[in-house]
């Protein structure tokens, strides 16, 4: 591993940053760990080889960490392990997962302390949370519109400490036109050519990719079709001979913006049965907002998500929202393939950033004008 000791540090004058190592760790987690010591405690810390560090830091939840602990003791017996675990220790180098900024700020200043380094105050250089929603708007209290409400049901929220009440956050895309239609889209796109699905509402042509589809229905009837049970038996799957061009026809949609609102309409404002609440679940890459029907609220869920894995009722809890909005932003999200439980290691070491109100307008206006979402910005507050 290359030492990262080069970091520039913030502005402003500052003693030298902790050498901290994780032996332990694989790639994509160094990556997350040099990034929250740069942005997270503001380059207090590196990391560097274990050779060099002042400090080991250990992931007590991935593989033998009894063993990596007694390894760690006996190779770098005047080091201090930094244990890491979503469990508290007994230790008092112990910061609860995912990482936080003043967990680490803390465990900084009692490495310093035992090391007889000068002091530093780390402590209070990290930024504490400000008190209040982010960029609370109408939306983000609960007052919606009736267009809002076809798109995100009116559901209330569920009791984040009683997952007996989870059950009713959930739903079974399969037993819906959504099911049929992601199984179409899934075999058009393993096979390559196009696929017919044909049911109650005619034949559709079901294109690999992000083609055109010819949807003979206005939006209202495919809304109510998007909500009756709908069994396998009722529904035919079958292979087209020749890819058929239909972007001339004047009612073509784009398979994605399709999928999108289908789900939506199916969802009503809840999740995929076997969908953690609790635990992280990850956003790929941004989706194309322009081409897909708006959803309140999107640009806030997806500048937070986007690169930090964080549990759907902490997005909700973190943005002020009610938790149909961000469910329902999840279930489009997956049924383009966009999202899903983050289940890598290093999806859960670092939490997302705290963000004023202020820093949260920022990061949405980098991201939307860096993708060029301008005329959805709105949606932000």
């Amino acid at each position: 591993m290359e030492a990262t000791d080069d970091t520039p540090p913030d502005a402003g004058p500052m003693l030298d940053p902790v050498k901290i190592a994780a032996p332990w760790m694989d790639e994509r987690s160094h990556a997350m760990l040099r990034e929250f010591f740069r942005v997270g405690v503001k380059s207090r810390c590196v990391l560097v080889e274990p050779e060099r560090a002042q400090a080991i830091l250990i992931d007590l939840d991935r593989g033998d960490a009894t063993r990596r602990l007694q390894e760690a003791h006996q190779r770098w017996p005047n080091v201090p392990i930094i244990e890491l675990s979503v469990n508290h220790t007994n230790e008092a180098l112990f910061v609860r997962k995912p990482i936080r900024a003043k967990g680490m700020a803390r465990a900084l200043l009692s490495v310093r302390r035992r090391l007889r380094l000068s002091d530093d105050p780390v402590a209070e250089s990290v930024s504490a949370p400000a008190a209040g929603a982010l960029g609370t708007t109408d939306t983000a209290t609960g007052i919606e519109d009736d267009s809002a409400s076809l798109l995100m049901g009116t559901a209330l929220d569920v009791d984040a400490t009683d997952p007996d009440t989870w059950t009713r956050a959930w739903y079974a895309p399969e037993d819906f036109l959504q099911g049929h239609l992601q199984s179409a889209a899934a075999q058009a796109d393993a096979t390559g050519h196009a696929v017919s699905l044909s049911g109650v509402w005619g034949k559709w042509i079901i294109p690999p990719g992000n083609g055109a589809v010819h949807v003979n229905m206005a939006d209202r009837p495919l809304r109510s079709l998007c909500v009756v049970s709908m069994a396998a038996k009722e529904v035919r799957l079958a292979p087209v001979a020749a890819d058929i061009d239909i972007t001339c026809a004047p009612d073509f949609i784009c398979r994605d913006a399709l999928l999108w609102k289908v789900a939506l309409w199916t969802a009503r404002g809840r999740v995929p049965r076997g969908t953690p609440l609790d635990q992280p679940v990850y956003l790929k890459h941004w989706p194309d907002l322009n081409a897909l029907t708006p959803l309140p609220q999107a640009l806030r869920m997806a500048a937070l998500w986007l690169n930090h894995p964080l549990p759907l009722l902490d997005l909700a809890g973190r943005l002020a929202l009610p938790q149909r909005n961000v469910f329902s932003f999840y279930s489009a999200c997956a049924a383009l393939g966009l999202a899903g439980p983050a289940r890598r290691a290093a999806d859960t070491l670092v939490d997302a950033p705290e963000l004023t109100s202020s820093a949260m307008h920022g990061l949405v206006a980098r991201l939307t004008g860096r993708r060029g979402l301008g005329p959805v910005a709105e949606s932000a507050t």
